[in-house]
């Protein structure tokens, strides 16, 4: 075993608090760094957003009263992608302190004096999108956020339209 077994309240799919034996394990053997899917982890982690989303507010009151107090640590392999920093630093220069897609001023600066904007590739690298001046632009951080979470064709059309006028510009000089 991993650790010392031990008890703890959970509620169980009811919302009803009950005590449940926890016994840590190891795994062994050549399986052992086995990691679930993402497809599964992502799957059940949405599924119990939408439950905590449909639970009422005293419900989920109760619930987090019973919460684990530590996370569970999961780990995994992530694909990072080697960005241009002179594409960057460009889009940041085009946006002059304000974020594209909203036009607010960026909402802080960093260290450095500088307005806070990030890059973001309108077609996602992840989805085969290139890292050149004509698909990156710079947002605020919600804005960027919302790119991310949203992804509206309006808002991809728009700055689309940044980019390239920006790309355009940049071979005239």
């Amino acid at each position: 075993m991993a650790g010392e077994v031990y008890q703890e309240e959970q509620p169980d799919d009811e919302g009803m608090i009950r005590k449940v034996w926890i016994f840590p394990i190891r795994l062994t053997g050549e399986e052992r760094d086995y990691q679930p899917p993402d497809t599964l982890v992502r799957a059940a982690k949405q599924q119990h957003e939408k439950k905590a989303r449909k639970m009422s507010y005293e419900d989920l009151e109760k619930r987090t009263k019973h919460a684990r107090k530590t996370s569970i640590e999961r780990r995994g392999f992530n694909t990072t992608y080697s960005r241009d920093p002179y594409v960057a630093e460009y889009a940041k220069r085009c946006a002059q302190g304000s974020c594209q897609l909203c036009e607010n001023p960026a909402p802080f600066h960093n260290k450095l004096g500088e307005p806070y904007l990030e890059t973001h590739h309108i077609v996602w690298l992840a989805r085969g999108g290139e890292d050149t001046i004509y698909n990156t632009v710079a947002l605020c951080p919600n804005c960027h956020r919302k790119m991310h979470i949203l992804d509206l064709h309006t808002d991809v059309d728009k700055l689309t339209q940044i980019a390239l006028e920006e790309g355009i510009d940049n071979e005239v000089s």
